[in-house]
C-alpha cells in the first residue's frame, strides 16, 4: 500500500466515532485551523535552522493538517483529498503552459510569475468581479496581509515612484507619531505606530526586502547579542538586574563592533 493510501486510511480509523480517538473525532474545520498555522511556521524554523530532518518533520505535521481537513470534508461530503490532490495539479499545469502545452517560455522567474498571474486572472474572468483586496485573507499576520495589500494597490497603479519617496513618508509618519505621544494621546499614537509600520513594510516592498525575513533576521541577532552580553555580565557575577545600563550599554557597543 502506498504511503499516502495508508495515511488516509489511519486518519479515517482515527475519525471513527465509535473506535477512534475521542480527541480527532471531535476536531473541525474551525478547531485545527490554527494548528496548520502552527505547523507551517515550525516548518519556516526548521528551515532557518537547517535542520533536514527536523523539516521532514515538520512538513509530515503539515501534510497531517491538509490529511485531517480533507477527511473531515469527505465526511461531509463536500469534497476529498484525492479532489484536493487533483485541483492542484490541473492548476499547477494549466498554470505553467510552457511545461505541459508548448507555450512561450519564460526568460526568468518574474516572467514566469507574470504568466502565472495572467493564467490566474483568466480562470477567474467568468466568475463575478472581485472587489479588490476581497482575497486577502483578514487572518493572515498583519505584515504579510500589508504587503499583499500594497503589491494588489500597486497593480492598479496606486504606488510610490521611488522608494526615497516611500523613506520620506516614514519620516513623515514618525513626526505624526511623536505629535501624538507628545500630547499623550495612547488612541492616535497607536493609529500612527500602525501607519509607520505599514509604511516600512512599504520601504521593503520597493526594496525586493520580504519584512518578515528582515524581522526574523533583527530578532535572532537581537537574542544572539543577548545572549553573548548576558555571559560577558555572569563572570562579574553580579547578573543583568545588578548591572547599571549604561555599562549593559557598553558591553552591548563591545559585542556589536566585535562581529
Amino acid at each position: 500500500m502506498l504511503p499516502v493510501q495508508s495515511l488516509l486510511d489511519t486518519m479515517q480509523k482515527l475519525r471513527d466515532k465509535d473506535t477512534g480517538c475521542p480527541w480527532d473525532v471531535e476536531q473541525t474545520f474551525e478547531s485545527l485551523s490554527k494548528h496548520l498555522i502552527e505547523e507551517a511556521y515550525e516548518v519556516t524554523d526548521a528551515i532557518a535552522r537547517k535542520d533536514y530532518p527536523d523539516l521532514q518533520e515538520e512538513l509530515g505535521d503539515v501534510l497531517l493538517q491538509v490529511i485531517f481537513q480533507s477527511q473531515i470534508a469527505s465526511e461531509l461530503e463536500l469534497f476529498n483529498f484525492n479532489e484536493v490532490a487533483d485541483t492542484l495539479n490541473q492548476k499547477l499545469v494549466r498554470r505553467h503552459p510552457h511545461v505541459f502545452n508548448s507555450g512561450p517560455v519564460p526568460k526568468s522567474a518574474e516572467e514566469q510569475a507574470v504568466i502565472w498571474e495572467a493564467v490566474k486572472a483568466e480562470e477567474k474572468r467568468d466568475k463575478l468581479p472581485q472587489i479588490i483586496f476581497e482575497d486577502i485573507p483578514s487572518s493572515m499576520p498583519p505584515t504579510l496581509r500589508a504587503e499583499r495589500i500594497q503589491k494588489q494597490a500597486s497593480k492598479k497603479g496606486f504606488d510610490w515612484a521611488s522608494v526615497n519617496d516611500v523613506i520620506l513618508k516614514v519620516e513623515e509618519e514618525i513626526r505624526e507619531l511623536k505629535v501624538a505621544i507628545k500630547n499623550n494621546d495612547q488612541d492616535n499614537a497607536e493609529e500612527e505606530l500602525g501607519d509607520l509600520l505599514f509604511t516600512i513594510i512599504n520601504v521593503s516592498r520597493h526594496l525586493n526586502i520580504d519584512a518578515n525575513e528582515a524581522l526574523a533576521r533583527a530578532n535572532n541577532k537581537f537574542v544572539s547579542r543577548f545572549h553573548s552580553m548576558e555571559k560577558e555580565v555572569a563572570t562579574s557575577q553580579k547578573g543583568l538586574e545588578n548591572t547599571s545600563l549604561e555599562e549593559l550599554e557598553k558591553i552591548w557597543s563591545k559585542i556589536k563592533n566585535n562581529e
